[in-house]
């Protein structure tokens, strides 16, 4: 039996414009590469990486026998290009063609032409969209939404669709029609210990990209204001070691690939995992470099063998979520060290880091403008601390985003975090409040009747104090990224890591220079040499 699986979505508008803007970018053109990206300070997180769900659930499904192929970067693909790739692999072997949502996309209308002409052609091939969230996934018009870590469900769904087993546990049905599997209560798919990726020679890798890499599975913590499904994990959920060493060393023997985007909520969860993380990458014969998130408090407590053993993996590249240097408000929400000693230990983190590392740090942070007992004082003491002693890395201040009275598409965590945040006595109203900056006026319209189209009234919130809103904590936040501008600090940091690898694969100590050059002279144009190659194959 046959299946695709497409990936690659998250583009910022819903056109095909940067399907046709790389088609025709050559050297030299006028275009800046950048937009051929789809980059901007409004949008810098599109689809520039190849997909990760759908190549797990492919790696998964082989195992029993399954023909699946990958497509990755699908905004960089026409329709026109989409739909000659479906003509030449659909079969009446074809079951089923996937969607990977792991983020939300702009690009509803043209998925929906997509999945209409899907069902116009091949009206036996049923249509699943999988993802963390259920908004997320219900972007796709699809017959099946999973969300979650999806292998299980999809072993039970196609296992049905084929004839040779009961109708999968359903949990809910959308407004489309389509029926919804929650695998995390349905079909739990946690601890994996052998969450190996192994890619295939048609999926065309080339040794200067970026990949994903699993260690673990969900979260030990359980932050306010977090909706990922897998929080407070109690076990450990580390992979093996063997599974993991396999993994790293088969892509880097078949396709010289030696760059990682780790996927897990929380690397360094544990000193033992780091252990054994370790115990893996020094038995390879290469160095390898990893990117990730990092629990910053744990990083300090846990002290210098761990930063040692992070080193020894490559894994330097660090994003902290720090969220507030005001006690009170970081405690409300699960990060509980006191901001003098998270200050002290991020500058000794920093300097350790930078003298030690094989090739280079990059240690960015994100901060939540808005958490309970957060005042402007406190919000101003916190910039001023960071405009001060962290002008050579990238720090995002975000205001506060919460989901107002969830409705159907809401998941169960999406619901715990709205009830998290009223119990300290936020408000919420369904009319956004009036704004005197016309510009600001204009987009935030256009957020709200994005967000309502999805039934996601967000973010219209009064804090508890009735000192401000949520309008302001945009306007606040909107004076802290100019800040940062002014002291030239860089725009980019770990999501980054591709753009650069790309460029700097085969002397990576060079990373150090795009780091430190604050990002003015970021290397674009070898990702879009890896896309247009990509294409060029897939369409050959």
């Amino acid at each position: 039996m046959h299946g695709l699986l497409l990936g690659g979505f998250t583009s910022p508008d819903n056109s095909e414009k940067y399907a046709y803007l790389i088609n025709e970018w050559r050297e030299g053109s006028n275009t800046n590469p950048s937009e051929i990206l789809g980059i901007s300070r409004e949008n810098p997180h599109v689809e520039s990486y190849r997909s990760f769900g759908n190549h797990r659930i492919a790696t998964h499904l082989r195992k029993s026998g399954w023909d699946i192929e990958c497509i990755d970067y699908g905004m960089f693909f026409t329709n026109d290009e989409l739909v000659q790739i479906i003509s030449e692999r659909v079969t009446k072997e074809t079951l089923f063609i996937g969607f990977s949502m792991m983020f939300f996309t702009p690009s509803i209308e043209r998925i929906k032409w997509i999945t209409d002409h899907i069902r116009e052609k091949y009206p036996w091939v049923k249509i699943v969209s999988g993802g963390q969230k259920t908004w997320v996934v219900s972007c796709v018009d699809s017959d099946y939404f999973i969300t979650g870590n999806g292998e299980y469900a999809m072993d039970a769904l196609l296992e049905y669709l084929s004839g040779k087993g009961p109708e999968p546990r359903i949990s809910d049905t959308l407004k489309n029609g389509g029926q919804l599997i929650k695998s995390q209560h349905s079909y739990p798919c946690f601890p994996k210990r052998d969450a190996s990726i192994s890619l295939e020679d048609r999926d065309f890798i080339q040794e200067n990209e970026t990949l994903n890499v699993e260690f673990a599975r969900g979260c030990i913590f359980t932050c306010k204001y977090c909706s990922f499904p897998l929080l407070g994990m109690k076990q450990d959920t580390t992979r093996y070691e063997d599974s993991l060493y396999e993994e790293l060393l088969e892509n880097y023997e078949r396709w010289g690939i030696t760059n990682y985007y780790v996927t897990d909520d929380t690397i360094n969860d544990s000193k033992d995992k780091i252990s054994l993380i370790a115990r893996a990458v020094r038995r390879l014969p290469f160095q390898p470099q990893f990117s990730g998130y990092i629990r910053a408090d744990l990083l300090i407590r846990h002290g210098r063998e761990t930063w040692q053993d992070m080193i020894d993996i490559g894994l330097t590249s660090h994003h902290y979520g720090v969220e507030s240097f005001n006690y009170e408000s970081a405690k409300s929400v699960g990060k509980g060290m006191k901001p003098e000693e998270m200050q002290s230990g991020l500058l000794e983190i920093k300097d350790y880091f930078e003298k030690n590392s094989h090739s280079y740090y990059c240690g960015i942070f994100s901060m939540i403008a808005g958490l309970p007992y957060e005042t402007f004082e406190s919000l101003d003491r916190g910039k001023e601390w960071i405009n001060e002693n962290w002008t050579d890395n990238y720090v995002g201040y975000f205001p506060l985003y919460l989901q107002q009275k969830p409705g159907e598409n809401a998941d169960d965590m999406d619901k715990q975090v709205y009830d998290n945040f009223m119990e300290y006595g936020y408000t919420y109203s369904e009319e956004m409040p009036f704004i005197g900056d016309k510009s600001m006026n204009a987009e935030m319209t256009r957020h709200k009747e994005f967000l309502k189209s999805h039934e996601m009234n967000r973010n219209w919130w009064t804090h508890p104090s009735g000192d401000y809103d949520f309008i302001d904590m945009v306007e606040w936040t909107k004076e802290f990224d100019e800040s940062r501008v002014e002291l030239g600090v860089p725009q980019l940091g770990t999501w980054q890591t591709n753009y650069i690898h790309a460029e700097t694969y085969k002397n990576p100590e060079e990373n150090r220079k795009y780091y430190k050059s604050f990002g003015k002279s970021m290397p674009f144009i070898p990702l879009i040499n890896i896309i247009r190659q990509y294409k060029r194959n897939k369409l050959s």
